[in-house]
């Protein structure tokens, strides 16, 4: 299959709004598909109805009735046996639409509120998350941005995805949430980011902070678990034009794991809400003035009898009719600089930026 049919076959299925997922993993050659034949994909009100379940998961940074957490049965898993009509896209009247972003003095306010409650000691690490909306060109295909994007960013998780309920993302992520096959599995604790002109990188202690902080989670999340873990890090990776730290963490499952309840026990990981967890995830779910849906939840395929990789999603966007949104993070310590965390979101707003075309 050539690349343009390929492409426009993952445009045909959205606009068919059928219910599948195309990934392609880090440092393999050629993505993977899988797509549902029939009915609606599962829907589920809580992380831990994964326990003993299969398929391609899709979960929000918090559950909602307009955010689920959705799972594509894998009927199909080759995208040449998709029978799909190809047409071409019909025009959209996409020009002179305005989007109301934050801007930089909307942003520092909310900085302060955020910094301000870490500052009292109430709260000991927060991420602060902005989108940035943009209008949808004629020529613009999903399809063909993943396959740019995979070739681009070898190193990370690399996802195109639509259902009803879901709508359609498009990401880019370098995080492992939960990976295993029988009973070896990983978890990795991904915090800090420099964006270097060299290759020499150097971290100051706010990084290292921040990297401690999730390290210290996971390693405690796993012990209610009961999970003895092996741990290798931190290093420094290279996510594009980003790096970051990265600790591994290596740990044995027993057979039949309640891979839901483990999932639950992890996420949100202070790499994407904070600490204390419970306080973090209701401060920014009451105060950061905007809903995150799919992005910093997870997603990826599930099989306990198989292979699992679950990502935490970072660096994506959503695909609109006319528009795209794309999202953006940092995780803010009392040391932290509202310049510094403007100039880091805007950075990672570019990873979804620079495959749209």
């Amino acid at each position: 299959m050539s690349n343009g049919n390929r492409h426009q076959r993952l445009d045909a299925l959205i606009k068919q709004d059928a219910c599948f997922a195309i990934y392609r993993l880090p440092g393999e050659a050629s993505p993977r598909f899988v797509m549902q034949r029939s009915g609606k994909a599962a829907l589920h009100n809580d992380i831990e109805a994964l326990n003993g379940q299969s398929g391609f998961v899709i979960a929000p940074f918090r559950i909602s009735p307009g955010s689920p957490l959705v799972v594509i049965r894998p009927d199909c898993t080759d995208l040449t046996e998709v029978d799909c009509t190809i047409t071409a896209r019909s025009r959209q009247e996409l020009t002179g639409k305005r989007f109301d972003n934050i801007d930089k003095a909307a942003y520092s306010r909310l900085f302060h509120q955020f910094h301000t409650t870490l500052l009292k000691g109430e709260i000991k690490k927060l991420v602060l998350s902005r989108s940035k909306t943009i209008g949808r060109e004629e020529t613009f295909s999903a399809g063909r941005s993943f396959y740019r994007a995979a070739e681009k960013y070898t190193r990370s998780f690399v996802f195109l995805f639509h259902t009803p309920q879901s709508g359609t993302w498009l990401g880019s992520t370098p995080e492992i949430l939960l990976a295993g096959t029988g009973s070896e599995w990983q978890t990795v604790a991904l915090a800090g980011t420099r964006f270097p002109n060299t290759g020499n990188i150097s971290w100051d202690d706010k990084n290292l902070r921040e990297q401690h902080l999730v390290t210290s989670y996971l390693l405690k999340q796993l012990t209610t678990f009961r999970v003895a873990a092996e741990i290798n890090g931190p290093y420094t990776i290279k996510a594009g034009k980003l790096a970051h730290l990265r600790t591994d963490f290596s740990f044995s499952l027993p057979v039949n794991p309640r891979i839901g309840t483990l999932l639950k026990t992890l996420h949100p990981t202070p790499a994407v809400s904070g600490l204390p967890k419970e306080e973090a995830f209701r401060f920014i779910n009451e105060q950061e003035g905007y809903d995150r849906r799919y992005y910093t939840g997870f997603l990826g395929m599930l099989d306990p009898l198989a292979e699992t990789n679950l990502y935490v999603n970072l660096r994506c966007m959503e695909i609109g009719k006319s528009s795209l949104t794309l999202y953006a993070g940092s995780g803010l310590l009392p040391s932290s600089t509202c310049r510094d965390e403007w100039k880091e979101t805007e950075q990672k707003l570019k990873t979804m930026a620079s495959i749209v075309k």
